[in-house]
């Protein structure tokens, strides 16, 4: 059966394998933050960490786990019957900034299996008239450990990022469009359909033909 279509915005239940197309990029955080990491077609991201605080961090003992993507990739419990109390944020709000020289594409937060394309439609146009290279951003595994939010040194933290151009045409393409006609004369247990995002766009799937074809 095809592919979801949104089933590359969800995050996995099982640890992210690097898909086909994308470059793998492993790196120690030596440095302290923020930290840079190389991308290429001149492009970069920037892992940042904005707390405001300061003082917080040098009472805590350096190998302490900051954040880690095992938080996200480990079974989660059944949900409580009765709704938690309200709380302050638990989750350190660790971002990569992904750049252009000094230009800034986007910002995508770190969760595990998450894949976003950088700039997004909503990105204004640079004032110079030269276009962005788009990239496509995938989010493996990190650790992080109070003494990198510190400063530098070699405290165990690390990124795993992947990564491809998405300013690239695909040499794949889909069955063409089934026209709406046709597809109510199908019986109604040989046909699915559903309606996605503001914009109502619609999915009709013929069971008979194991085939997913998207209305014009």
């Amino acid at each position: 059966m095809p592919q979801f279509p949104i089933d590359r915005y969800l995050l996995p239940e099982t640890p992210v394998e690097v898909p086909e197309g994308f470059t793998e990029v492993r790196q120690s955080l030596t440095a302290g933050l923020p930290h840079r990491v190389e991308l290429g077609a001149g492009v970069h991201a920037v892992l940042i960490l904005p707390t405001g605080l300061a003082r917080q961090w040098l009472a805590t003992d350096p190998l302490a786990v900051v954040s880690s993507s095992a938080d996200d990739l480990a079974p989660r419990p059944a949900p409580p019957s009765a709704p938690p109390p309200p709380a302050l944020v638990g989750r350190v709000p660790l971002r990569l900034v992904v750049r252009q020289g000094t230009r800034i594409l986007g910002s995508v937060p770190l969760a595990a299996g998450l894949r976003r394309v950088c700039p997004d439609a909503g990105t204004p146009a640079d004032p110079t008239g030269s276009a962005p290279v788009a990239v496509e951003l995938l989010v493996l595994t990190w650790l992080l450990h109070a003494g990198t939010v510190r400063g530098s040194g070699d405290y165990g933290s690390s990124i795993v990022l992947a990564w491809r151009r998405a300013d690239r045409a695909v040499d794949q393409f889909g069955p063409p469009p089934i026209n709406q006609f046709v597809w109510r004369r199908r019986p109604p247990a040989q046909r699915v359909e559903s309606e996605l995002g503001p914009a109502r766009l619609r999915y009709r799937y013929l069971l008979d033909k194991k085939l997913r074809r998207v209305l014009p």
